[in-house]
């Protein structure tokens, strides 16, 4: 592994995920408060975010190269472009619309190259490991930034609070361009259903549902418990950290034993109780409770799924990232769509909480790499 590559990619995550939870947290909730947008239409950007990022794994997989440098800074340009969005459309329906666009752009085209990198940072031996230090990064954030992003919509305003989301992901940029030379210059990848296998497409499919149901109803459950930023900024401040320490060291475990799927199996059955939990959530405290426990189980469910599809397809990492990728978006749309149907007709957010459990049982399907189906090298 090239440290340097190593620790210029973890800063490039380190910010993006300080600057994204910093102010995207909110997004949703400045929709429904400010706004006056419907409950059940605020995830409306992400559906549409998600559904056009399908069609960019497509595109990926058609082209015959991408130069992931390139695709990275585009991809930042265009968040940069979601949040100057919300400082300036004053139409809620609008809003959706476009900033659904500019994010359906900026997931793909950051997020793609830069697993690819990991990817290609990690070996059998110490994949785990690395996944989990690298997932790590998003609760360490989340641990910080919406509980500052919270103070400034609190004694300031939702501008402010964009326009120094702006300034961090600028400054990501900055990073990318100083870690240039550490980036291939081009790269080919094609989704390859066939060689992820069909367990774990479905597995993948259920954790793409499952962060679908997850990110977006957290963030309406804890808005019906409170409406006040500053509070809700320390409440999602308060989840995961714990989660992210045990997902290295079970990791470091994995990477000894060679058995990832134990793990994730055994994280997204933990996940369930807790799913319930939520829902018999009668206050506030209660609720934050469940949710950090979710928050603990379901956290190395992603990573030991991931070290499983690149376990998988190691002589064609790139295929098991964009594979990945389209998968997962798949399921988070199925997944919104389903919950915004749920919440339209009068459903409760934590009752629509429920609707995970069947994405979690989906993600119990993953299957190792067995030596007599191990995946041939791509020609």
């Amino acid at each position: 592994m090239d440290r340097r590559a190593f620790v210029g990619l973890m800063i490039i995550n380190l910010l993006l995920a300080f600057g994204n939870t910093f102010a995207a947290s909110f997004n949703i909730i400045y929709l429904i408060k400010h706004l006056e947008v419907e409950i059940w239409q605020a995830p409306t950007y992400l559906l549409i975010g998600f559904s056009i990022s399908i069609f960019v794994s497509l595109w990926m997989s058609w082209k015959p190269h991408l130069d992931p440098r390139n695709a990275i800074i585009t991809g930042l340009a265009f968040l940069i472009l979601e949040f100057t969005l919300f400082m300036f459309v004053k139409d809620g329906i609008l809003l959706s619309l476009m900033v659904g666009c500019a994010f359906g752009l900026f997931y793909p085209l950051f997020w793609t190259p830069c697993n690819i990198l990991m990817a290609h940072l990690t070996e059998k031996g110490d994949r785990g490991v690395t996944y989990g230090a690298f997932f790590f990064i998003w609760p360490l954030a989340t641990f910080i930034a919406p509980f500052i992003g919270g103070l400034v919509i609190g004694f300031l305003n939702y501008q402010v609070l964009y326009v120094l989301g702006i300034g961090i992901l600028a400054l990501t940029g900055v990073v990318v361009v100083a870690y240039r030379k550490y980036i291939p210059k081009e790269v080919v990848m094609k989704i390859r259903l066939d060689a992820i296998g069909k367990r774990n497409v479905v597995a993948v499919l259920g954790e793409g549902g499952f962060e679908g149901i997850f990110w977006v109803d957290m963030v309406l459950i804890t808005y019906v418990f409170s409406q006040d930023e500053v509070e809700i900024g320390a409440l999602f401040s308060l989840f995961g950290l714990a989660a992210g320490v045990m997902g290295i060291i079970l990791g470091k475990v994995s990477d000894k034993i060679q058995n990832r799927r134990f793990f994730s199996s055994l994280s997204a059955l933990a996940s369930i109780p807790c799913v319930i939990l939520i829902y018999l959530a009668g206050s506030l405290e209660s609720f934050a409770f469940a949710n950090g426990l979710l928050e603990f189980a379901c956290f190395v469910f992603p990573v030991f799924i991931f070290a499983i599809l690149t376990d998988r397809l190691e002589e064609a990492k790139n295929d098991s990232v964009l594979g990945r990728e389209f998968l997962l978006d798949i399921g988070r749309v199925v997944a919104i769509a389903v919950m915004m149907t749920l919440l339209s007709m009068g459903f409760e957010p934590q009752e629509v909480m429920l609707l995970a459990i069947p994405f979690l049982l989906m993600g119990t399907l993953a299957q190792e790499t067995r030596t007599k189906d191990a995946v041939a090298v791509r020609t």
